[in-house]
């Protein structure tokens, strides 16, 4: 089948699940077509790689903008992947145009796209905006800004002939609040990731695997290292984290490693110039390697989700914890199911709300008691990674959507 995927931003140097998605479609046989935004060029270009065709078209930094120029860029997005399509792509035969959330304001180009190329709308369903952004105090639910996006989230539903949810408490959500949207259209579509043999991974340049040194990584700290990796931002209920790790700091059993931006960078950066906490590190976001480099060594990830979410969100950040063997230590809030699939399906770590210092110091204290048992606990956890998120999965489900299964 021929694949157009279009993207609010992609990189080929940047390992996402979206690349792993890209490539696995190719290797199996498709053709891919990628429509993407991109702040690091200036002039829209066409390129190849590896037999996949992206075409990409500036726009400005909106992952350092404030909301109001954030939102600006968002809704340039749309017009702007079009006019890729049209100059690019306008001549292919086209099976099923794919494309996630974040942004909904894809929603207008949908029509005149399948119009024109009589093809599937595949919507991977990632983030539920704007209801996210009203949980965490960004907008107003009564205001204007949030019934604009909201009638954007319809349309863009209405214009999709599939939904694909990343878990069941995310499909059950858009059910329950979406009541509009024909159940038929509705589907999983769970985040997914390339099996990398145990030992290797990718490169920083591509998809060539490259042998790690200390293959079981197994810390040599007397400490249990307990990391995070990824965006540092609102829904990360940062100032949670940091409030009760320091009812930890007297511990010298445990370390808290942080590593990556965001918008609560400076928060961090600013605890720790304060109260040089013997017990937390933070990096700058890193380049791949050496970011694995340091989670290798690790002995459990921790995922953070802000308590406010009233939506089921299922952060990827968990599957480069799984692909290493490294057991999750999740903090959510109460109405994502991640904490039951860690716990309870695939037995591979802890988990502990959002909103109670104590329950978090209480589950840190017992990792700490059972570091002996994090290994198999990882292991586990990679099983379980092979035989649900595995990225073929994915594929599968695209396939069986052309063909109407």
């Amino acid at each position: 089948m021929n694949v157009l995927c279009l993207f609010q931003k992609f990189d080929f140097s940047s390992a996402t699940i979206y690349l792993d998605l890209v490539y696995a479609l190719k290797d199996r046989g498709h053709r891919v077509m990628i429509a993407a935004c991109s702040s690091s060029v200036s002039v829209s270009h066409q390129e190849e790689r590896e037999g996949i065709t992206c075409a990409f078209v500036p726009v400005p930094d909106q992952f350092s903008a404030g909301k109001i120029k954030k939102g600006l860029i968002q809704l340039m997005l749309g017009r702007k992947l079009f006019r890729a399509v049209k100059r690019y792509f306008w001549n292919e035969h086209v099976d099923i145009i794919i494309y996630p959330t974040p942004p909904v304001t894809l929603s207008g180009i949908l029509r005149p796209l399948k119009k024109h190329f009589g093809a599937l709308n595949y919507l991977m369903l990632k983030d539920i905006f704007p209801q996210n952004a009203a949980d965490l105090g960004m907008m107003s639910e009564k205001g204007l800004l949030f019934r604009f996006f909201k009638r954007l989230e319809r349309e863009l539903y209405r214009e999709s002939d599939r939904i694909g949810c990343m878990s069941p408490a995310n499909l059950e959500y858009i059910k329950q609040h979406n009541p509009e949207v024909d159940r038929d259209k509705l589907g999983l579509f769970p985040n997914t990731v390339k099996i990398i043999n145990e030992g290797e991974r990718y490169g920083d340049e591509g998809r060539e695997g490259v042998k790690n040194g200390n293959e079981n990584g197994d810390s040599a700290d007397s400490y249990v290292n307990i990391i995070f990796g990824g965006n540092l931002g609102k829904p990360q209920a940062i100032d949670f984290l940091l409030d009760s790790i320091s009812t930890l700091k007297d511990n010298p059993d445990v370390m808290f490693t942080f590593i990556g931006s965001g918008t609560e960078e400076e928060r961090i950066r600013s605890y720790i110039e304060k109260n040089s906490p013997p017990n937390l590190k933070h990096f700058k976001e890193l380049p791949r390697r050496e970011y694995e480099e340091i989670l290798k060594s690790a002995d459990i990830g921790l995922i953070s989700l802000s308590h406010l979410f009233t939506i089921p969100n299922f952060p990827s950040r968990i599957l480069s914890y799984m692909q290493m063997s490294k057991p999750v230590f999740a903090v959510t809030d109460r109405n994502t199911d991640i904490g039951e699939l860690i716990t309870e399906k695939a037995h591979c770590g802890y988990w502990c709300p959002s909103d109670d210092k104590t329950a978090f110091r209480d589950t840190v204290l017992r990792i700490v008691s059972e570091r002996e048992s994090l290994p198999e606990m990882g292991r586990r956890g990679r099983e379980y990674l092979k035989e649900h998120f595995s990225v073929e999965r994915s594929v599968e489900i695209l396939e069986n959507a052309v063909a109407g299964k």
